[in-house]
This record gives C-alpha cells, sequence and structure tokens, in this order.
C-alpha cells in the first residue's frame, strides 16, 4: 500500500483545487475533504433533499425542485443567490458519499455508481478521479484496510 501511495505521489503534480488536485493524500485528509459542511438556507434544503434520496431515488434537480415545492428556475435563482449552484451542491454530497460506500461499506464501483446517480460506471469513475486524483479502484486497494 505505501508503495502504491509513493509511485502515486512522485507521478502526478500537485494542485491547489482539492478537487482538481492530483497529489494522493492520506485516507482522514481524503475524509476532512469529503465532509459535507455546513450550509444555509436553500442550500441547506437542497442538500437534506439529496440525503434523503441519496441510494434510493434520483438526484436530478428536477425531483429536487420537486420536493422543496419550488420551480426549477425558482431554486435555481435561489442558489445563485447564495453563490451556490445545484452541480456543486450534488458533487459534495456524492463525493461524501463515495467514499462511505467504498471503504465504509464495501460496495462495488457499480454498485456505487448507481447509487449515487450517476449515468454509467464512466461517469463516476471520471468524477473520483477529478475530486481524488484516484480511481475508484485504486482508492479501494490504498484504503481498504481503514474501515
Amino acid at each position: 500500500m505505501i508503495q502504491l501511495q509513493r509511485i502515486y505521489r512522485n507521478s502526478e503534480q500537485y494542485s491547489e483545487n482539492p478537487f482538481e488536485g492530483s497529489e494522493v493524500r492520506s485516507y482522514p485528509e481524503y475524509l476532512a475533504m469529503a465532509e459535507i459542511p455546513k450550509f444555509e438556507g436553500v442550500s441547506a434544503r437542497v442538500i437534506d433533499a439529496l440525503k434523503q434520496r441519496v441510494g434510493r431515488e434520483d438526484l436530478c434537480i428536477d425531483r429536487i425542485a420537486e420536493d422543496l415545492k419550488l420551480s426549477k428556475r425558482t431554486l435555481q435563482r435561489r442558489l445563485q443567490q447564495q453563490g451556490a449552484n445545484f452541480a456543486q451542491l450534488r458533487d459534495v454530497l456524492r463525493f461524501h458519499y463515495a467514499i462511505k460506500y467504498l471503504i465504509d461499506e464495501h460496495m462495488s464501483v457499480d454498485t456505487v455508481s448507481k447509487a449515487l446517480d450517476f449515468s454509467d460506471r464512466t461517469s463516476f469513475t471520471n468524477a473520483f478521479k477529478r475530486w481524488t486524483s484516484l480511481s475508484p479502484s485504486v482508492f479501494r486497494k490504498l484504503f481498504r484496510d481503514y474501515a
């Protein structure tokens, strides 16, 4: 495991943005990155609605707007007023649950992809690489002993 971490550290470049970073971090650092921050207002309501749906139902803006009894456009406008957007909030939640599902729940990459409402495994893998610089499979191999 340590050798794999060293290989990835030496082969990747460092970036300031944690979601675009390519440096392999420790498991506690990934957990900290994947924490869902405290939101207020409509952003908090969106996160709560997403939490209620994750793993069970669609995580699309249309369904979340319905859950909040708002039109899609009103939801977008209110998020924009708070300096947020739906895709970012959904990604924060997806990243949190991706780590939880891969390590704590020992779910397969395909199952995690479906639970997080990605269109396919490739979309999930690309998003996970953007968040961690590692594929979900490599991430699990590096950190499976933490569960």
